[in-house]
């Protein structure tokens, strides 16, 4: 029985959906096969399995009476690779048979890796061609049964998914296993309990009702634990049965006694020690010449052994049905995180304008994506606020090799320090107070894909130590979870901070900042881009006037002569909400823009000379936040604008009702 595994392949969350629906169906299938087709389901679920997981070989053993080895059952292989059909595992393999005996899996990754004490098992793999294994122990009712193996003829990382997914399988097989032995067991004793009623050898006994007294052989005597010369009737007999059976059997005899017709009932004996035995009855009732009911005849048979196996046949019914049960949580699972990772796409895919050149400044841009986004180059981005730093990263995804995946985005500003790890690394349920559920982090969710790390200039430092491992050394670990997980992100960070002087200053690794800096690229304020303001109005107005339902013939000659000559602080992102309130207040085809500064001197003139300076307050504090995109805190937010400390603005922002729009 060995397993291989391939090198860790990216799979993302639809293909993880239907991995767990292989496993429903699977199960499903074991669930209604009778036990004579069960051998020829598991084979035909192996060529299910290693299609789907791309697996070379399965093997199925179960353990020796002994329980010292294991010998083959079920086997598959594709064509030219050889089968495990061997009679002993341990002849083979004693060191992974060593490991199975005490109810661990074992786990190669790659045959090369094994310990000196595992020879014999390395010839053995080599033998077969196997280069990764992973065999999973059956553990049925907390016994060592048998187990599994899934084999590669190439090394493979058996990822966390992969042996959760292949455990659930595991479950299943061994409990579809022990229900079929349970019920060959079951019929092989229904078959000798035939033969000992064909030899009489069951309890027979006649009770005559006017005399009111039982004969009864030696075997049913024996089954009530009535004594061969003990007077018998019916009080003694029913002094024979278990409290909570006494009614109902009483209740079943008069009936029969009533009606006529044959008896068939089951109930509990309790011996003189305690112990219960089931018993089931068959019998009839005769009357006499006048229709009176005379006696009754009948056969008593010692079921409990066939109830015992019942109760173990159900029992590992339940263990199956928790396997599944088991199965559909993950898929559950799976589905959140699909939705949440659909939620997170949808909150970042604002409309926006798109890359636009002209300018010299932009086609310098435009080279340095064409000659970096084909790599896998870590880039840092460095731009002022509102001038589409992430929009330039998804520029580089969308021409990368990662394009088919969605690229992953990570506003290092706007999570709470207390919160960047786990929202970068994930968590399992539990990891720390307020943990309620398992969390899959942003860079789990990357895998194969990019993760755009906006603002990383607000990294605390102690976050930026771990981002710096994980960058080094390809994997992460979960909190509350040691265990590591390895992890193919392309990495594109952006910042609007001088790095270089953070890290002259402590306030950045110096390390972190080289492995990011690999491929800068700066991207230009709209001050040094005036070329491109035209063109994008022309985008702007074209968005607005559609979502407004209006029609703009024509842009003010003195709005484009002002628009180009402004040296716009908060760049594009100004820029498009001032040509959005423009298309608001637009009553006509001939659009007039007026410049923010222009904005507040006539909204402050039309006013009333009563105005309260809370009112000015309020609307010049929205202005800056528009500008800043809402961001308070940090180089070129809202609260260094205004010259105040960020708890001073909240504090303000609050007094004066001021609360963040959900759409931003």
């Amino acid at each position: 029985m060995s397993h291989k595994n391939n090198p860790i392949i990216l799979i993302d969350v639809e293909e993880h959906l239907q991995f767990q629906a292989l496993l429903a169906e699977l199960s499903s299938s074991f669930l209604s096969v009778p036990p004579d087709q069960v051998d020829q389901v598991i084979e035909e679920s192996f060529y299910r399995i290693a299609k789907s997981l791309d697996i070379d070989q399965i093997s199925l053993g179960l353990i020796t009476r002994d329980g010292k080895d294991f010998y083959s059952k079920h086997s598959y292989a594709k064509p030219g690779i050889m089968r495990w059909d061997a009679a002993s595992l341990m002849s083979e393999g004693p060191y992974l048979t060593k490991v199975l005996l005490s109810g661990q899996p074992f786990i190669m990754h790659d045959v090369e890796d094994l310990p000196p004490e595992a020879a014999t098992d390395k010839a053995a793999f080599q033998r077969y061609g196997v280069k990764a294994d992973l065999i999973l122990p059956f553990i049925v009712g907390g016994n060592l049964t048998g187990g599994i193996g899934f084999s590669v003829t190439r090394p493979r990382q058996w990822t966390d998914a992969v042996i959760q997914g292949l455990s659930l399988i595991a479950d299943v097989l061994a409990n579809v296993l022990e229900r079929k032995f349970a019920v060959q067991a079951l019929q092989y004793r229904e078959v000798q309990m035939r033969l000992a009623a064909e030899a009489a050898d069951i309890g027979l006994w006649v009770w005559n009702l006017p005399q009111d007294s039982i004969w009864a052989t030696e075997i049913a005597r024996k089954l009530y634990a009535i004594e061969v010369d003990e007077k018998l009737n019916l009080q003694r007999f029913l002094e024979c049965l278990h409290p909570d059976d006494k009614q109902r059997v009483s209740k079943t005899m008069q009936q029969v006694l009533q009606s006529g017709g044959d008896l068939q009932v089951k109930y509990r004996v309790v011996h003189p020690d305690g112990s219960e035995h089931w018993v089931r009855v068959s019998g009839r009732c005769y009357r006499d010449a006048n229709g009176q009911p005379e006696r009754l005849m009948g056969a008593s048979m010692n079921i409990s052994d066939i109830r015992r196996t019942k109760l173990a046949l159900e029992q590992a019914n339940q263990e199956l049905s928790i396997a599944l049960e088991e199965i559909r949580i993950l898929k559950d699972q799976l589905q959140q995180e699909n939705i949440y990772l659909r939620r997170e796409i949808s909150g970042r895919q604002e409309q926006q304008a798109g890359l636009i050149s002209g300018s010299a400044a932009m086609e310098k841009v435009f080279m340095q994506i064409e000659q970096v986004a084909p790599t896998r180059a870590s880039v840092l981005i460095i731009g002022e606020t509102g001038t589409g730093k992430e929009l330039l990263a998804t520029a580089i995804h969308k021409a990368s090799p990662r394009k088919d995946r969605a690229m992953i985005c990570v506003n290092c500003a706007a999570i709470p320090s207390a919160l960047i790890e786990s929202e970068l690394f994930g968590r399992e349920k539990g990891a720390y107070t307020g943990a309620l559920s398992k969390q899959i982090g942003r860079f789990e969710l990357a895998h194969g894909s990019t993760l755009f790390l906006d603002e990383i200039g607000e990294l605390p430092l102690e976050s930026q130590v771990k981002l710096l491992r994980a960058l080094q050394e390809k994997e992460i670990e979960r909190l509350g979870c040691p265990k590591p997980i390895k992890v193919d992100v392309r990495i594109i960070a952006a910042t609007n901070r001088n790095l270089s002087k953070e890290v002259a200053e402590g306030r950045f690794r110096e390390d972190l900042y080289y492995r990011l800096n690999v491929f800068p690229i700066h991207l230009p304020p709209l001050r040094e881009r005036r070329e491109d303001i035209l063109k994008l109005v022309g985008i702007f107005i074209d968005e607005f006037a559609a979502a407004m339902d209006k029609t703009i013939d024509v842009v003010a000659k003195s709005s484009l002569q002002a628009l180009c000559q402004y040296d716009w602080p908060g760049n594009i992102r100004e820029l498009r909400n001032v040509v959005e309130r423009a298309l608001i207040l637009a009553k006509g085809p001939v659009l007039k823009i007026n410049l923010p500064n222009e904005t507040v001197a006539a909204s402050s003139a039309a006013k009333s000379p009563l105005l309260f300076l809370e009112d000015v307050e309020c609307e010049h504090i929205l202005h800056v936040l528009k500008i800043s995109g809402w961001r308070i805190r940090g180089q070129g937010g809202a609260a260094e604008i205004l010259g105040l400390k960020p708890s001073t603005l909240e504090s303000r922002m609050t007094k004066l009702g001021i609360r963040r729009p959900s759409s931003v």
